[in-house]
């Protein structure tokens, strides 16, 4: 996954190519700068990169003159960007140094960020899923509440609002042409969206020549089941809220269908019952890939 500090680092390049005739007075961003020193490349490694980027190989005492730098700081700076990668010494004198391409950069820092943002990912849904634990008097959804959702174009805008507000697990539980309704009207988008922030998306549908290549896009980023004769519509947030559907006309995938009728339920324990309902409805499906090497 290649997200976290993209623009960041393309930013950086851009600047870099546009200012190729400085050294010293490339104009890099607080957030590109910041950015780099969670990957360990400090501003004066920095400047010596560029440095060496700019005018070819130099030994210790020609960076130590041209930046006006103590040359034991000098040698320390290089020893660490050597050490990540940045820089080589030269094969036929070990005192001189190369940069390598900008290319190395790109790749060493955005290998040290998205390690840094899986970290603190997995911290924050650490946190959540102890705050999930606890229970008392003042609960989350300790008392039972629920909203009553009516046509397809309202749930779609309802669902996307429960997407956001989803952290730890997403349960669904959709026909087949429940499947190809929400990939031609955008949920795939939102499904991966979850993805990335950590949620942990559990799906169970019906593959079928109809639906074959909406379920395909799903299946490569959501392994999901596979349940044939399915004519419920189940999702469950987290574990404190519910939304089931009783939708009409099934067969028509038109969003602006104004018959359907859904409740979002909030309620703990209600969502831990239609969560062993859920396990167990998975126990009995098969892998949906089988299924669709079958059908295309």
């Amino acid at each position: 996954m290649t997200i976290y500090g993209q623009s960041l680092y393309d930013k950086f390049i851009f600047h870099f190519k546009l200012n190729s005739n400085y050294i010293m007075d490339m104009p890099v961003s607080e957030e590109t700068a910041a950015a780099l020193n969670k990957a360990g490349i400090t501003g004066e490694q920095l400047k010596i990169y560029i440095l060496l980027l700019k005018e070819g190989p130099k030994t210790v005492s020609e960076i130590s003159s041209i930046l006006r730098k103590d040359r034991a700081a000098v040698y320390k700076h290089l020893e660490r960007i050597t050490k990540l990668g940045l820089v080589d010494k030269g094969l036929g004198n070990a005192n001189v140094y190369i940069a390598r391409p900008v290319e190395k950069l790109r790749e060493i820092a955005q290998g040290a960020l998205e390690e840094q943002y899986i970290k603190e990912r997995t911290a924050l849904n650490n946190i959540i899923k102890e705050l999930e634990g606890i229970t008392g008097t003042y609960g989350t959804y300790s008392k039972s509440e629920y909203t009553m959702i009516f046509g397809r174009k309202r749930l779609y805008q309802e669902l996307r609002k429960l997407f956001m507000e989803t952290h730890s697990e997403y349960r669904l539980i959709m026909s087949g042409n429940g499947l190809l309704r929400s990939i031609r009207h955008g949920l795939l988008d939102d499904y991966i969206e979850m993805l990335r922030r950590g949620v942990k998306v559990m799906v169970i549908s019906e593959v079928n020549e109809q639906n074959a290549r909406e379920a395909a896009m799903l299946y490569q980023y959501i392994p999901f089941k596979h349940q044939g004769g399915l004519q419920i519509r189940l999702n469950i947030f987290d574990q404190d809220r519910v939304l089931l559907g009783a939708i009409q006309h099934d067969e028509d995938f038109s969003i602006n269908r104004s018959d359907d009728s859904y409740v979002l339920i909030y309620d703990r324990n209600l969502a831990k019952g239609f969560i062993k309902l859920f396990d167990v409805i998975l126990a009995g499906s098969q892998d949906a890939g089988i299924h669709l090497t079958g059908v295309m």
